[in-house]
């Protein structure tokens, strides 16, 4: 019986996984952006080198430069000599 709900928490899980983006640091210093989701604006430290997922449902991406992307939640986005590459 218990077999049923860790089955659908797990299928959840990865379907939440799927539709959020990720987010690549390729420069060689870290770099803070902000994500505002749901009205909500959260700091974001993601060092060189690192990738982090974030925004499961949509959500706003500003990088230290000021450019900002609005993203659906499955991109791919890279952080490129401090500029925002999407994919």
């Amino acid at each position: 019986m218990n077999r049923v709900p860790i089955a659908f928490l797990a299928v959840l899980v990865a379907t939440c996984a799927a539709s959020a983006a990720t987010l690549t640091n390729t420069d060689s210093e870290s770099h803070t952006v902000v994500v505002t989701e749901g009205g909500v604006k959260n700091e974001l430290a993601i060092a060189a080198g690192e990738t982090v997922t974030f925004c499961n449902g949509g959500c706003f991406l500003t990088l230290p430069n000021g450019d900002r992307a609005a993203l659906a939640g499955p991109e791919n986005v890279e952080i490129v000599k401090g500029e925002a590459v999407i994919k």
